[in-house]
């Protein structure tokens, strides 16, 4: 729910920040400026008739008809004004959003959120491929807006930050002291403790059920899991900053997709003593430390980083055997829920 509405938020700001200068009072209404606005005010009607009330799947299905509308009405412009320069501020726009072409939406769980929603694969892939062209020839145009090249920077500083902000959690988690021990619950409220695990390289992911990062990122958790388990490898995705309640509500309906995790959760819940921030001092969720098997903390993960092998990074740090291959993979921006 809390990435869905950030999500409409970051939309509303982005349409804020379309072409000022066509909305000025007595500023020209040519054709394209026209349907810029047309777009703006959409963008803005859309994002502003979205609220809390709304159940996960109303949410989900909202959003995905503004991507849609969106996607429409952008393609539109640009078919129509193949010349005019602020075609790239629509293509700009186009890149970070667009519909995920869901034709079923499929059982839901215990919240109402859609379980595995049945996507059009061939639509995605000739949208997907639509805007990596796009973006090319962004790249290589001379007529693109100073407002593109600014959201640009932006972008980039802020991926710098987030970057650094990561690696200083990294080095700061290096510190081959002993990671705190405290005490969790599993599902069925029996006690877990990091000591169960003695003589085992673990994984202590700190996560939430409403943390939009922590749930796209535990896919890559689970394939680490069952990758490494022959090695000794045990990863603990412990639920931080939630209730009770809606951990085993979600790891009752979700468990079965991630075999090869041990699911707890921190009785504190939302207390300001919890281990995540009494004793882990984490800044955001998904946080991973990797403990090897004498118990230290070797490395930390802060945010999700798709296509980043930070994790397996850490698990190297440990003394598993990881393919060189595997860690020079690529890499992308860090996402973290606060």
């Amino acid at each position: 729910m809390k990435t869905t509405l950030s999500t409409l938020v970051s939309l509303l700001l982005l349409a804020a920040s379309i072409v000022k200068a066509d909305t000025a009072p007595g500023a020209p209404a040519d054709a394209a400026g026209r349907d810029l606005q047309a777009i703006r005010d959409f963008l803005r009607d859309s994002s502003q008739q979205v609220n809390q009330k709304q159940t996960p799947l109303e949410m989900e299905q909202r959003l995905e008809e503004l991507f849609g509308r969106l996607r429409d009405m952008g393609t539109a412009f640009i078919t129509r004004h193949p010349n005019d320069p602020r075609r790239w501020i629509i293509i700009d726009l186009l890149q970070p959003f667009g519909p995920r072409f869901v034709t079923d939406w499929g059982p839901l769980d215990e919240e109402g959120r859609p379980v595995k929603p049945v996507v059009d694969e061939a639509a995605a892939a000739a949208w997907k491929a639509q805007v990596l062209a796009w973006k090319a020839d962004l790249a290589k145009a001379t007529d693109v807006p100073e407002e593109v090249h600014q959201r640009k920077a932006e972008r980039e500083a802020q991926l710098a930050r987030m970057e650094a902000r990561g690696r200083e959690f990294a080095e700061k988690s290096r510190t081959g002291r002993i990671a705190p021990d405290f005490p969790m619950i599993d599902v069925d409220g029996k006690p877990v403790r990091l000591a169960d695990f003695a003589g085992k390289v673990v994984v202590l992911d700190f996560w939430a059920t409403w943390c939009g990062p922590c749930m796209a990122a535990m896919p890559h958790t689970e394939a680490v899991a069952a990758r490494y388990k022959d090695q000794g490898v045990v990863v603990i995705g412990s639920c931080t900053n939630d209730t009770r309640d809606k951990f085993e509500k979600w790891v009752r309906a979700n468990a079965a997709k991630y075999p090869n995790i041990v699911w707890t959760f921190d009785p504190l819940e939302r207390s300001p003593e919890r281990a995540s921030v009494k004793q882990y001092e984490v800044l955001g969720i998904p946080t991973q430390f990797v403990i090897d098997r004498q118990g230290r903390l070797v490395d930390g993960v802060l945010g999700y980083h798709p296509d980043k092998p930070l994790l397996e990074a850490g698990l190297a740090r440990a003394g598993i055997r990881v393919d060189a291959a595997v860690l020079a993979a690529g890499s992308d921006a860090p996402r973290t829920a606060p």
